[in-house]
């Protein structure tokens, strides 16, 4: 999940996370009449009419709408990105890892290796319940760390 990927220059191309493409994927396959239910609101609210009412011709219109697909898949992203985080935390919360990330100093690690740590950390302690959970956790975390060297430190 990249913000970095949109763009609102109309020339230009925009990149969708892999993350976002499993969503939209997701979507398609499991909540089809939910999404067929929000699109009919939309019609039944006035979409209908403003697609009738919108001019293919005037190039401000083609500029708005490439500025709505970024917004809206910008919208969707960071949607996504909050929706993970918090399914992670309280994955992180369920297996009471919370404890032994508070004993590591939060200026050495990155959100995405703490993220992907306690992702890999809650899959392996589903598979194998008996092992120590905070072994697991500072594992896995190191296998993620990379350290900062002297030179960029100065």
């Amino acid at each position: 999940m990249n913000n970095d990927s949109f763009s609102h220059d109309s020339n230009s191309q925009f990149a969708l996370s892999y993350e976002l493409l499993h969503l939209l994927k997701w979507l398609e396959q499991h909540d089809a009449d939910k999404l067929k239910k929000i699109i009919a609101k939309a019609v039944a609210h006035g979409l209908h009419d403003e697609i009738q009412q919108t001019s293919l011709n005037n190039q401000n219109i083609l500029e708005d709408m490439h500025h709505g697909i970024i917004d809206f898949f910008e919208l969707m992203d960071t949607i996504l990105a909050d929706a993970i985080n918090d399914h992670v935390e309280k994955k992180a919360r369920e297996k009471n890892l919370l404890p032994t990330l508070d004993c590591f100093d939060a200026s050495l690690l990155d959100h995405e290796t703490v993220r992907s740590s306690i992702e890999n950390t809650t899959k392996k302690l589903d598979a194998h319940p008996h092992i120590n959970a905070k072994e697991q956790l500072c594992k896995e975390l190191l296998k993620k760390w990379k350290p900062l060297n002297k030179q960029s430190m100065n």
